[in-house]
């Protein structure tokens, strides 16, 4: 599916309430395709009311737009690929924080627990 290109325009700026782990204002804009407006949420709050914006749509899900700048395109996946590739290159790379032959367990408290194998008995 190739996406389309068009203009939108920044109908005010919103914010969210609760607890956020990222930015707590957006864009809200909106524009048109064919005889609709659609309007979406934007994840840059880098504009102003009534600013003209770029973006890119799929035509079978116009809700589903983004605003056409690298961080809203790629930024959840750069996101999404690039925390395990870290802690798996940390892992990979620091070789002493997890001792060979240790046990990793996963759980509540502690999330996260490494157990060092037992020494053999002489």
């Amino acid at each position: 599916m190739q996406s389309k290109k068009a203009t939108g325009k920044v109908e005010g700026i919103g914010s969210a309430s609760g607890i956020s782990l990222g930015r707590d204002t957006y864009a809200l804009v909106s524009f048109s395709t064919g005889k609709d407006t659609v309007y979406f949420q934007g994840k840059d709050d880098d504009y102003q009311q009534s600013d003209i914006v770029p973006l890119r749509y799929q035509p079978k899900n116009p809700e589903d737009a983004r605003i056409a700048t690298f961080h809203s395109l790629w930024g959840n996946t750069i996101a999404y690929i690039g925390a395990p590739l870290l802690f798996l290159t940390i892992f990979f790379f620091a070789k002493d924080l997890v001792p060979h032959r240790s046990k990793i367990l996963i759980g509540k408290k502690p999330f996260f627990k490494v157990i060092p194998p037992a020494k053999a008995a002489r």
